[in-house]
């Protein structure tokens, strides 16, 4: 398996009323559209993708830190499709912070859902100054809320996927469209996942096996201009994807079974 188990869900009841009470831990709730769900009738690893963002605004608005750090960029995403369930579904969503570092943190968001879905996630972000285009420091407020449910530690970066592309990779179509820029003109992070499930759509048996796990790793934005060529490389059960503009890999991205 690709890097790391992810962490366990805080479950000490006491432990977690004083989370939700304080801001810490965010709940939300999500009906499944029809866009957000495969042909196999599975939740698509972007249709999650959207949710992921919407969970992270809104937790922001909801300890009132939408403004004190209003611009994230994403390192890398993990999504763990554990169960399919029936759908439309309509799922829980919790979203809490695993790990923090000074100016990046790991944000843990689980989503289960009341007809049988089940996705665990982690994604790594970076607090981000536009203005200077450097990572920047986080809060002490953003820290003692959002910190208090991380587990110990110092948090570093730490690279799971190869930004090289293997030597028999072949590629897979794919065009980048103007409805995938986002606010700061940069190709929307979900739209990664979009290329994802382009690759896994050329393998039937992988496609529709759960559980799976998504590996996105961002190493540069895009923009339209730059009109990235999508290749992949499949070894065993494990599927390997590139977004490569030029000479540089924009992301690397990965889907594995998992037992």
């Amino acid at each position: 398996m690709i890097g790391e188990p992810l962490p366990r869900r805080i479950s000490d009841p006491q432990r977690r009323r004083e989370l939700l009470d304080s801001g810490a831990i965010f709940t939300a709730q999500r009906t499944v559209r029809g866009d957000a769900v495969s042909q196999d009738h599975r939740l698509k690893f972007d249709g999650v993708a959207r949710y992921l963002q919407d969970a992270g605004q809104d937790h922001l608005l909801h300890i009132r830190h939408d403004e004190i750090h209003p611009h994230w960029v994403v390192r890398r995403t993990v999504i763990e499709i554990l169960a399919g369930g029936e759908q439309p579904d309509v799922l829980d969503i919790e979203r809490w912070g695993s790990k923090i570092g000074s100016r990046w943190c790991n944000v843990r968001i689980d989503l289960d859902g009341h007809r049988g879905t089940r996705v665990e996630t982690e994604a790594f972000w970076i607090n981000f100054n536009v203005e200077t285009v450097t990572p920047s420091a986080l809060s002490d407020s953003f820290v003692n809320t959002v910190g208090s449910a991380a587990e110990p530690g110092v948090l570093r970066w730490k690279k799971w996927l190869d930004p090289a592309p293997h030597v028999d990779a072949f590629e897979v179509p794919f065009l980048l469209r103007a409805a995938d820029l986002d606010i700061i003109q940069h190709v929307n992070n979900a739209v990664y996942w979009t290329a994802l499930e382009e690759v896994l759509a050329t393998q039937p048996d992988l496609r529709e096996r759960l559980p799976m796990r998504g590996v996105v790793e961002h190493n540069s934005p895009l923009q339209i201009e730059d009109a990235p060529q999508l290749l992949a490389y499949r070894a065993g059960q494990t599927l390997y994807a590139w977004l490569v503009a030029g000479d540089r890999t924009a992301a690397a991205m990965s889907v594995e079974s998992l037992p």
